[in-house]
């Protein structure tokens, strides 16, 4: 995805960011409780959050702008097979994953899900705690539900993860924007009143309280009607059928070393340290579909600073494929005489 802002300076709001009320596991308390009665939520939940711990991973990774380096996936086999959402973290050659244990082990991204926004990873170690996405879970409409993730990276090793307690509320089709451009999301998802939309809870784990996988917590975005962020999670048969390799769309195959294209080039007889001045804009490419043109200054690739053609370079060596990138450029408006 990609868009262009022209005329103005770059402002993000953030809608309802929330720091989220958490559950902690621990040896003494294996789920702290929100409300009063602590002992009646520790009995109900305690045993699902246990197996979701094990089951959630924090992933750890590179960083773009304001997009953080972190995020959750999902273990979906013994073979260390994991899902996650998309996001800048799986770019870089140092993806790393860290299990409950504490132990961290190096990944490769095995494929991607645009239609989805989600990834599937692997590490090479052995995983027997993992959710079956065989098994679809009886959650239903007022059903209580547990959000398990990394959110505001509150775990760097064996620290439990955040939990959040909430309500499932509907399943319905998904109409949402992230920042100023559509979000290319196709399908259903599961909305919910826990807050999760969150830096680092993208990719948790959305339980039933006997500990069912009811979907994997989806990026933040915001409702096209509210603009308000969605607190929602991509439903677990759809993972299941994204992890078979039967999704209705082409799935997008990783390649190492692979890097984006814009469809844009600069003039390069200034060098390096010339401003980064569009020279000429490829048809048929994402910047010619953002409306881009000759001679429009870029000043800005997602919220990083670009002072000249070097720096157009460098962050475009370091954008991996598929990452969603707002550009800011100048124009020169022509002045019409009266």
């Amino acid at each position: 995805m990609f868009r262009a802002l022209l005329f103005s300076v770059l402002a993000l709001i953030f809608v309802g960011w929330a720091v989220p009320t958490a559950l902690h596991a621990t040896e003494d308390a294996p789920a702290a409780a929100l409300g009063p009665d602590q002992d009646a939520i520790d009995g109900a939940f305690a045993d699902a959050v246990a197996l979701a711990q094990k089951r959630t991973v924090k992933i750890f990774g590179a960083a773009i702008g304001r997009s953080p380096g972190y995020g959750t996936g999902l273990i979906v086999s013994p073979q260390g097979d994991i899902v996650t959402a998309q996001g800048v973290y799986l770019a870089g050659d140092s993806l790393r994953v860290t299990l409950s244990d504490g132990t961290t082990h190096f990944a490769t991204v095995k494929r991607r899900s645009d239609s989805l926004q989600s990834a599937l990873i692997k590490i090479e170690a052995e995983t027997p705690d993992y959710f079956d996405l065989a098994e679809q879970p009886p959650a239903e409409q007022g059903d209580w539900i547990l959000a398990v993730s990394n959110a505001f990276k509150v775990a760097d090793g064996s620290e439990p993860l955040s939990v959040n307690i909430g309500v499932l509320s509907l399943r319905m089709k998904l109409d949402a924007r992230r920042g100023f451009q559509d979000f290319p999301y196709e399908g259903e998802v599961f909305l919910y009143d826990a807050i999760t939309a969150n830096p680092g809870a993208a990719g948790g784990a959305v339980i039933t309280a006997e500990g069912k996988l009811v979907g994997m917590i989806g990026r933040v975005i915001e409702s096209k009607s509210t603009g308000t962020r969605l607190n929602y999670a991509v439903p677990g048969d759809l993972l299941s059928a994204f992890v078979r390799g039967e999704e209705t769309r082409p799935m997008v195959v990783a390649t190492p070393g692979q890097k984006s294209d814009l469809g844009i080039r600069l003039f390069a007889l200034g060098g390096r340290k010339a401003p980064a001045y569009i020279d000429r804009v490829i048809p048929g490419g994402p910047a010619a579909a953002a409306g881009l043109k000759s001679d429009d200054l870029v000043v800005t690739i997602g919220g990083q600073v670009v002072r000249d053609a070097g720096d157009f370079k460098r962050l475009m060596d370091s954008l991996p494929v598929g990452t969603e990138v707002v550009v800011e450029v100048k124009r020169l408006t022509p002045v019409v005489e009266k």
